[in-house]
């Protein structure tokens, strides 16, 4: 009888008990949630980054494939806003793409090569992100030897 008093004597939870546990267990829910929804957000920015990235690429390798040297023109590879890029099934409306050339002449003032970027912007909320990859084109793939 003497052991079974040491240890507790009563019977059952006290409401205060009960009330103290859910509150306990209520925050630890809480702060779980709150990192799930960090989480989720994250996942869509690295959707986007990976979506931009191929788009980038893409349109550089159109740019680096399909012309010739003096061709390389940001005229040439228009601006495509929100909503102008086509991909089959994908959705791009939310994904602009622009081309910048910048040309790099000799002593001679010719055209010797052309630094081409490819940014591409969307938007995230009211925050304009975007990323862009830069080439360097030579003019040696007009050279016919």
């Amino acid at each position: 009888m003497q052991i079974r008093k040491i240890i507790g004597g009563t019977k059952g939870v006290t409401l205060v008990e009960i009330i103290v546990g859910m509150t306990v267990f209520a925050i630890g829910v809480l702060s779980l949630t709150h990192v799930m929804f960090l989480a989720m957000r994250a996942n869509v920015r690295s959707k986007h980054v990976v979506v931009a990235t191929n788009l980038a690429q893409q349109r550089m390798e159109q740019i680096i494939s399909s012309t010739r040297y003096d061709n390389i023109t940001a005229a040439a590879f228009p601006t495509e806003n929100y909503g102008t890029i086509e991909g089959g099934s994908t959705n791009y409306t939310k994904f602009k793409r622009i081309v910048a050339v910048a040309d790099s002449t000799n002593a001679l003032g010719a055209s010797v090569m052309k630094e081409v970027t490819v940014r591409v912007e969307w938007q995230d909320g009211a925050i304009v992100r975007n990323m862009q990859i830069r080439s360097s084109i030579s003019r040696f793939k007009d050279i016919n030897l």
